[in-house]
């Protein structure tokens, strides 16, 4: 049995190290000092986000970009709160603002495929009502666009608290960054979040919108990204910390669980070579954590000290990835919550596949 496991441990450092040396790449951006868009719309498709919204339109109306160089469309999808009410009580005042509602059927997907019909801008800039974009975060993204990039994606850092559950759902954001930098730096993007994504509008018309996506609730961020990607069109992935949007963690678990099923539900359209990239890695992660019982009850000291080079590995990808964005993490708790989130990826998964999920 320890053969066994020592062989699976051996496997799971490969993969651990490999990561890490490919976030040592560092694929360096080249931008320019001005933007040559003329004009971007930053559509913002939102449901019962009253308690959010405002400040997010308070970061969106403080951005360092000329007001005439950007548009911002908020999209009414079906609210059953005074969500828009909140909205017009915000824009009131500005004329690059504007409130419409979602004329199509009700779905996320939808409510952005409407407001980039309304759109006027040459670039699609896409975020969340529950998200607090750096002031100078729509300047970084078009000083990103040349004649040879035709989308610009970002990170998106949970906002930090001192409760142990938002650590938890910091950890899982960073990890994800983390895939989402090492596959990026060898050429291989398969990730990218609706938080902080855009692209060419002539990018979403001439892949038809979100129709080759439709059959997933989710997937206007990452299956999108991906079919673009596979139609050949180019991408950027922004480096500094003036273009990182900040989000909140849910408040509690159960919200938590109900959001990441959704996201996971969109892997199953994934290509089948990113799933099985994902698929090695996320198992390799079950089982190093599931090892970890074995490897102590028999106090095996080759599987313990690998693990523990492994969590070491952890702790320098995440610090390389936390310098990166500019936040900060108590890297002590990564074997914790390393495990946690291995145990609740497993029963998200199983839920994904099994359960209705829902916007």
């Amino acid at each position: 049995m320890l053969t066994v496991l020592s062989i699976f441990i051996v496997y799971i450092t490969i993969i651990n190290a490999s990561i890490f040396l490919c976030i040592l790449l560092n694929r360096k951006n080249i931008i320019s000092s001005k933007s040559a868009v003329k004009l971007a719309s930053v559509v913002i498709a939102f449901k019962n986000e009253s308690e959010n919204l405002p400040r997010l339109l308070s970061a969106l109306m403080n951005q360092t970009i000329e007001s005439k160089k950007f548009e911002v469309i908020l999209v009414d999808d079906y609210s059953s709160d005074n969500s828009s009410e909140v909205v017009r009580e915000n824009i009131s005042n500005s004329t690059n603002f504007r409130l419409i509602k979602n004329t199509l059927q009700s779905g996320k997907k939808n409510a952005i495929q409407e407001g980039i019909n309304n759109s006027n801008g040459e670039i699609i800039i896409l975020t969340d009502a529950d998200c607090i974009p750096h002031p100078d975060w729509i300047n970084q993204i078009l000083i990103h666009y040349d004649d040879e990039t035709d989308l610009v994606y970002g990170y998106s850092p949970i906002i930090s608290e001192k409760s142990l559950f938002n650590k938890f759902c910091q950890y899982e954001n960073l990890f994800t960054s983390t895939l989402m930098t090492a596959f990026h730096n060898v050429e291989f993007p398969y990730l990218a979040t609706g938080r902080n994504l855009s692209y060419r509008k002539s990018v979403f018309e001439r892949l038809n919108g979100f129709q080759e996506i439709k059959k997933s609730l989710s997937g206007d961020d990452d299956l999108f990204f991906q079919l673009a990607v596979r139609k050949g069109f180019k991408t950027k992935l922004m480096n500094t910390k003036e273009s990182v949007v900040f989000t909140r963690c849910k408040q509690n678990f159960s919200q938590y669980f109900k959001q990441k099923t959704r996201h996971i539900s969109a892997s199953k359209f994934y290509f089948n070579d990113i799933k099985l990239s994902l698929g090695f890695i996320y198992t390799s992660n079950i089982f190093l954590n599931l090892i970890l019982f074995p490897a102590f009850l028999f106090m095996d000291k080759f599987l313990l000290s690998l693990i523990l080079f492994n969590w070491m590995i952890k702790f320098f990808t995440l610090i390389r990835i936390t310098q990166r964005i500019g936040v900060r993490y108590p890297l002590y708790l990564i074997p914790l919550f390393d495990f946690l989130y291995s145990i609740t990826l497993i029963f998200i998964g199983i839920r994904s596949r099994i359960g209705s999920v829902s916007w």
